[in-house]
This record gives C-alpha cells, sequence and structure tokens, in this order.
C-alpha cells in the first residue's frame, strides 16, 4: 500500500477531517511534516477542507540552523499560497528556568501555540506529522522508562489533533518525498545521542527489528489493545470517583485493583493535590491487603488511614506531626491512635516457642531480672536510634534497618517502636531485636501482642 493510500485509510479509519474543516498543520519543515502538508494540498477538494494553515516554532536551539528551518517555512507557505504564524522562542532558557528537559519544555511550548493559532483561525484541528515508526518510538521510550499511560502510545485522533500518516513508515515517507522531488529540511539534533528519543530511534530500535522485523504493526496493534483496555479501565474508574469524589472516603472492598489504584491516584489528586507515583500506589495496595486499620503518610499534610474496608484521607494536624510516646505497664492493653492499632502485654510460662516465629503480630522477651514496676516506653523513632538485629552482636543504626525492610520513607516516622531500658526491644508490626532472647529453658516470659495494626 503506497502512501497516498494509507493517508486516506486512516481518514476512512477514523474519520480525521469533516467536511469544511480548517486545518492548521504542525509545520517544522523536516520530512515528516512538508509531506503531510503536501498531501493535504493535494486531496483538499477531495477532503473537503476548507483552508490550510501552517505553524512553525523556532526552538532557537541550533543558532544559524534554527533560522534556516524558519526561512524555509516561510518560502514554502508562500510558493503555496498558504498562511503561516511563526514562533520564536528560546526553549533551552525557559527549560533551564522551569528545571525541565529541554524535549518535554519545548513540546509545551509547540503545543501551547498550535492552539493558540487554532483557536486566531477558528480552526477545526491541528494536523501533525506523526507517524507508524513515531508510534513505536514513543511506546519503545516510556516502556523503559515504566511509564504506563505513555506506553499505549498516541492515537490517530485525539481531540482536535489528528494524524494523517498514522499508518506510514518513516522510510515510506522519505521515499516519497524523493520520488516526487518534495525538498524538506534535516534536524541536525536528530542524531544527537543526547537526547533518548534519538537513542531509541537509532539504537534500540534496529536491535529489536533485528528480532521482529515487523515491530511497528506488532506495536501498533498492542497499542490499540492497550487503549481499548485503558479507556474501560478509566470508564470504569470514573464511575466510583463520582460516587467518592466529595466524600472523605472510599469503599475499597470488591473494587478491582486495576481499577482501585487509578482510583486512589485520581481521588488524591482531586482532595490533596499530591499525585501519586506508581511505586507509591503499589506500596498502598500493599498496606490495603493487611488486616486491622493501617496508616500510610503520602505528604507532611495528608495521611491515608485504612480501617475495615474503608480509605480515609485526612490532614495532619500540627499536634499529630510531633512523636508520639505511650507508657505500658504488664497487664494492660493500649490503642496506639496514630497508628490504629491495639497492643496487649502479658506475662505466660508456656508461649509455645513455634508461635514466636510470627514477629509481626506477636514477640515474647526473657527479661530474669525483670520488675513488674517496671514501665515499657512505646514511640516513634529519634535521630540516633540504633537496634540489635537477632543473632548480632553490634547494633546498627535503625534507619538501615528500616531499608533493609524495605519500608517506604515516608512511613518510617509513623512506625511504633517497642522500647525498654533505652534498647528497642521491637520494630512494631515487622521485627524483634536481639535483646532478651527466648530459649526451651525459659520459664517466665514476657509478651505482647498487637491487633488492628
Amino acid at each position: 500500500m503506497n502512501l497516498e493510500k494509507k493517508f486516506l485509510k486512516a481518514q476512512s479509519d477514523f474519520f480525521l477531517f469533516e467536511k469544511n474543516d480548517k486545518v492548521v498543520v504542525a509545520f517544522s519543515g523536516g520530512s515528516d511534516s512538508v509531506v503531510l502538508t503536501y498531501l493535504l494540498i493535494k486531496l483538499k477538494n477531495y477532503l473537503h477542507i476548507k483552508e490550510i494553515i501552517l505553524a512553525h516554532v523556532n526552538h532557537m536551539l541550533r543558532g544559524k540552523e534554527s533560522d534556516e528551518d524558519e526561512k524555509f517555512c516561510v518560502d514554502f507557505a508562500k510558493k503555496n499560497n498558504l498562511k503561516i504564524e511563526i514562533l520564536r522562542v528560546d526553549v533551552k532558557s525557559i527549560a533551564e528556568k522551569e528545571k525541565k528537559s529541554i524535549e518535554d519544555t519545548a513540546r509545551q511550548i509547540r503545543y501551547e501555540f498550535f492552539k493558540q493559532v487554532k483557536n486566531q483561525y477558528k480552526a477545526d484541528k491541528v494536523a501533525t506529522g506523526h507517524h507508524l515508526s513515531d508510534l513505536a518510538e514513543t511506546m519503545i521510550m516510556w516502556f523503559i522508562q515504566g511509564n504506563r499511560k505513555g506506553m499505549k502510545g498516541f492515537s490517530p485522533k485525539e481531540g482536535y489533533i489528528v494524524r494523517p500518516l498514522f499508518y506510514a513508515l518513516k522510510e515510506e515517507i522519505k521515499q516519497y518525498a524523493e520520488k516526487n522531488k518534495i525538498e524538506y529540511r534535516i534536524d541536525t539534533s536528530n542524531y544527537m545521542l543526547s537526547y533518548l528519543r534519538n537513542i531509541v530511534r537509532l539504537k534500540v530500535v534496529p536491535q529489536i527489528k533485528s528480532i521482529n522485523p515487523s515491530l511497528e504493526s506488532s506495536l501498533m496493534n498492542l497499542s490499540f489493545l492497550l487503549q481499548y483496555d485503558d479507556t474501560f479501565l478509566e470508564n470504569e474508574t470514573e464511575k466510583f470517583f463520582n460516587l467518592y469524589k466529595d466524600k472523605d472516603f472510599l469503599e475499597i472492598k470488591g473494587i478491582p485493583e486495576a481499577v482501585l489504584y487509578r482510583l486512589i491516584q485520581k481521588w488524591v489528586y482531586y482532595k490533596a493535590k499530591i499525585y501519586l507515583s506508581y511505586s507509591t500506589v503499589i506500596d498502598i495496595l500493599g498496606v490495603l491487603k493487611k488486616g486491622g486499620s493501617k496508616i500510610y503518610h503520602i505528604s507532611e499534610k495528608y495521611i491515608l488511614l485504612k480501617e475495615y474496608d474503608k480509605l480515609f484521607i485526612k490532614s495532619i494536624p500540627d499536634s499529630e506531626k510531633n512523636e508520639f510516646q505511650y507508657k505500658l505497664k504488664l497487664g494492660q492493653s493500649l490503642y496506639i491512635k496514630e497508628v490504629g492499632m491495639t497492643i496487649s502485654s502479658y506475662i505466660t510460662d508456656k508461649e509455645k516457642l513455634n508461635n514466636l516465629k510470627d514477629e509481626k503480630r506477636i514477640v515474647c522477651f526473657d527479661i530474669p531480672d525483670f520488675s513488674v514496676d517496671e514501665e515499657f516506653i512505646i514511640r516513634n523513632r529519634k535521630k540516633g536510634d540504633k537496634f540489635l538485629p537477632f543473632g548480632k552482636k553490634t547494633e546498627k543504626k535503625l534507619k538501615d534497618i528500616f531499608i533493609e525492610l524495605k519500608i517506604p520513607k515516608n512511613m518510617r516516622d509513623s512506625i511504633p517502636l517497642l522500647v525498654f531500658r533505652n534498647k528497642i526491644l521491637w520494630i512494631i508490626g515487622y521485627k524483634r531485636s536481639g535483646y532478651f532472647p527466648v530459649s526451651e529453658k525459659s520459664t517466665k516470659l514476657v509478651c505482647f501482642e498487637i491487633k488492628g495494626g
């Protein structure tokens, strides 16, 4: 299938243009945008397009070369009797000021400008030169970075943005330009390996295509399927979001995880303007699987509180940001509000050693000289805390133990510690220390058990 047929197939399959549309072309002067404009001009009457307007952004990144690109675009517009709008912008300076990548900054500026031109001319569509090779590069690039949304690629039509070359390969576009003697500019920055997309295009894609020559077609099919799935799941998420957006809790029971993590992300952002990363969301899902009450700190100002089958979002009063500390005597039970758990203490001489293997729920200690008047302290961590791992002779920094336990940073201040005689006996719910070990010969055990945490 030649390029023109692929262009028309995209129009037929995705209804890109409607009768009397005014179309703004994102016109860089490169092969993709020039060939796209050439086809739009050639098929203008067939497609019943009312007007074509060019929009060019001079990013001022390549000095004289960028200015020559701009001149080429202006000359092309004059030659073809088209209107053109030019934006000159120092992308590098803006990127440095906003502490963003040049690629992201340039893209944001371009699309804002295209929208501005569209509104200025009361146009209906903005056409870009994105093609099938671009789609493959985009999906691979986002896959490498672990970005779920980006990994599905782009669609032939997204709102007023249309991509008529969607079915075409880059080499087909270049061959069409050569065959029809269409001049275009070459952007030398496309060969600089300092940009991730160029690494993917020049290094990664050729390697993958040596394994799968039909890479682009395979990824196009995958893109469609991922978008079908995502559209369904986003619609399901929206239904739940509309139920809970004005409440301070979510009913989490029975919601599939594929919907639940999307819902939590969307709901938390709506409530607290905090965007939860994928790793944070996965941590939260892990917390939700555990029984009883749980607290997850999502920022210095907000926590998520799980109570039974409900997830609450709560702001943290200043008083809750301070250290917490409780005293506990044997035979007592104590509710720790900061973590939503109850800890009970007792003395026994018959606790089975097998029961003590689950050090996340129950721990016992053999303290020979223990006095019933002595108190245990339950508090959160302090600077300089150290912990003696079981079976070791020297203490380690508590921070290092938290890292070994893979406890997220934003949870560490809320983890309660059982302290006795200035020694941390238990990272409650996680790990006991090596102090006062229990053996077969132990006859009087001091034990602690948690519920609800």
